[in-house]
């Protein structure tokens, strides 16, 4: 049986250092699937499963850092670098692991949202602006403006090569060895997931590539269906026959209710021709899940936060069926 390995690209926004947002993710991911199946729990525990994890979050905090001074007092600097404090994160996250699965209902989730205005303005504000900002060729900018981090990987080469290669070299690595890989991304992740996907089946220089798929493709909190989004992809301006990757076996699709950042939930409409043309064997879009993150610091919640991805039952299925597959 091929080695089960599980490849991980983080999101946008503001990070703690790499050791510490490793710890956290791998938490949040082992109680979801406590939720689910113990067995598959115990094997990425005892690391019966390969895990890597590709980080660019010193990358994000100089970005925030650069467009907004006033992150300054959260951050913690080391050796030049700037840090979400170790353990921030650690009240909100055992409020997220200790919630009852069967309190994670949409009759819990509305309680959960019920003082949130900040979250449904901006979601609604989204939905409203976006198609009117990309009829004028402005919504890159206006994505600049409000998300510096995710504006610079749509807009600067050097940033975006800078972020690639954190996942470049550790997915052609796990690729070139035959192994079942399950590539698990979340949010501007994804972004950085489908450029280097499309870099490794389409570029001459990874030809030694071309052979090898990621059997799973999980997307979560993924912006790639926003139309600004799509023209900035590496892929856009490609000739007709050298667009999309295509070493994915099979493309699961999961976002959740009131997610500011994948507001258009679905990839299939977006995506379909990968199908017609054989490029991938499926494309799975989720029904809308609800999350339950909430801020200890700020009392907020927060839809799109990837710890709660992780630990949601419906996330936690699809990795545990893939780790205890044959």
């Amino acid at each position: 049986m091929k080695t089960k390995h599980l490849v991980i690209i983080h999101g946008r926004d503001k990070k703690p250092r790499c050791d510490e947002m490793l710890r956290l993710i791998k938490k949040a991911l082992i109680a979801g699937l406590r939720r689910v199946n113990e067995e598959a729990a115990q094997k990425l525990e005892q690391e019966q499963i390969l895990l890597t994890f590709s980080y660019y979050g010193d990358i994000n905090n100089r970005l925030l850092l650069e467009s907004r001074p006033r992150y300054r007092k959260l951050f913690e600097e080391d050796d030049g670098d700037f840090y979400v404090p170790d353990h921030y994160y650690d009240e909100s996250m055992e409020q997220l692991i200790n919630r009852p699965t069967d309190h994670m209902t949409p009759e819990e989730y509305e309680r959960l949202m019920a003082n949130e205005p900040t979250i449904h303005f901006y979601d609604d504000a989204a939905k409203i602006l976006s198609p009117y900002l990309s009829l004028f060729g402005m919504s890159t900018r206006a994505i600049k403006r409000i998300l510096p981090d995710l504006g610079a990987y749509l807009t600067s080469r050097v940033i975006g090569s800078q972020i690639r290669e954190r996942l470049q070299s550790p997915l052609a690595k796990a690729l070139s060895s035959g192994e079942d890989v399950m590539l698990l991304s979340h949010s501007m992740g994804c972004m950085v997931a489908y450029d280097v996907l499309w870099k490794f089946s389409r570029m001459s220089e990874y030809k030694h590539l071309w052979e090898h798929k990621v059997n799973e493709w999980l997307t979560l909190g993924n912006p790639l269906g926003e139309p600004a989004v799509k023209r900035s992809l590496y892929d856009s301006n490609e000739p007709d026959d050298g667009m999309y990757p295509a070493n994915i076996r099979h493309w699961t699709n999961i976002n959740a209710e009131d997610d500011y950042i994948a507001h258009d939930a679905t990839v299939e409409d977006d995506f379909h021709l990968m199908l017609n043309r054989n490029l991938i064997e499926s494309i799975d879009d989720q029904p809308l899940i609800q999350t339950f993150w909430k801020d200890s610091h700020t009392g907020r919640s927060n839809p799109h936060n990837f710890f709660a991805y992780l630990n949601h039952t419906k996330v936690a299925e699809h990795v545990a069926d893939w780790i205890l597959r044959s």
